[in-house]
């Protein structure tokens, strides 16, 4: 109980702010323009900023090898995992399909992963895994999805520009952050002492802009003909992939830290970028909005009692 109310301590302050983005879009105080601009703010300034600064000023010594292989073939295996179990169940609708699997391995896991572990280490995660997560974690992401949605779209026209795969990644603010952030610390290069407090400060609001985007964003219209199939991709992404890949990463000798940060990793709530994407890709953004929305449901519930569970067996600490 102790360790399970721990887990609710953790995790409660995220869904909270996440709430109150969520009350003040129904009471119209936040509309769909200003959660727009606001995650541009979030996705071009704070975050890339929150980036650039940690690692700047991290100690780093390894992009550890064996953990990068881990965080790469974890999310090819769930992404093949949910493949398959769409297949099985009988999803006939290749645009519901794609976005099916999207959303469920796809994790949320810089708006929401990020302040779970700044909760969960007081504010100092290892840096160095967690540019593994964003460096290859992420842009693996962004990868799969490109492949995934243009393979399974309606259109007749399926082929897949790698050259636009390696254009957005590049261009992808925060592997910009990451790169310039680890340019910095490993050349140390000085910052203007103004500049750095500047970044520091805008840095500081990736958090709770991030988190009150998101719960403005949140869409709670049910639909019981589609909930089966939304239960289960949720499912997989909050609870399948941490239960299996979490063992396994015990098993190959990570230490506890390691463990907690892919905990996170895995079992974040699917990304609201699976929307994004979902519809600039002609995939089913409709359905892909409700596993998002249950996704972060269940969580609720799931997070709690998975930190309990790590806790309990030493893997965080």
């Amino acid at each position: 109980m102790e360790n399970l109310l721990m887990g609710f301590n953790i995790v409660s302050p995220v869904f909270l702010v996440l709430l109150l983005g969520y009350f003040a879009k129904q009471r119209g105080h936040i509309d769909d323009n200003f959660v727009d601009k606001g995650t541009w703010i979030v996705f071009y300034l704070a975050l890339p900023f929150k980036l650039f600064y940690d690692i700047k000023n991290a100690r780093i010594e390894s992009l550890h090898p064996k953990y990068v292989l881990y965080i790469l073939l974890g999310v090819i295996f769930v992404i093949f995992l949910s493949l398959i179990i769409g297949k099985v169940i009988g999803i006939k609708d290749k645009r519901k399909l794609s976005a099916f699997v999207h959303c469920a391995y796809r994790s949320n896991f810089v708006y929401v992963g990020f302040p779970i572990l700044d909760i969960l280490y007081n504010g100092t995660p290892s840096m160095e895994h967690m540019i593994v997560i964003v460096s290859f974690g992420l842009t693996l992401y962004n990868i799969s999805a490109i492949i995934l949605l243009t393979y399974y779209s309606e259109s007749e026209e399926k082929r897949i520009s790698f050259l636009d795969i390696i254009v957005k990644i590049i261009k992808n603010p925060m592997i910009i952050g990451v790169v310039f952030g680890a340019l910095f610390n490993f050349l140390h290069i000085p910052v203007y002492s103004g500049v750095d407090k500047a970044i520091e400060m805008v840095s500081k609001i990736s958090t709770p802009m991030s988190l009150i985007l998101i719960g403005a964003s949140l869409n709670f219209e049910s639909s019981k003909s589609d909930f089966k199939l939304m239960f289960l991709s949720a499912f997989i992404k909050t609870v399948l992939a941490p239960l299996i890949l979490i063992p396994t990463g015990k098993w190959l000798g990570f230490t506890n830290m390691e463990l907690g940060i892919a905990y996170v990793f895995w079992a974040t709530p699917c990304a609201a970028n699976c929307f994004i994407f979902t519809r600039q890709m002609n995939s089913d953004y409709e359905f892909a909005s409700k596993i998002i929305t249950l996704s972060f449901i269940m969580s609720i519930v799931t997070y709690p009692v998975g930190i309990s569970l790590m806790n309990y067996f030493n893997l965080l600490h």
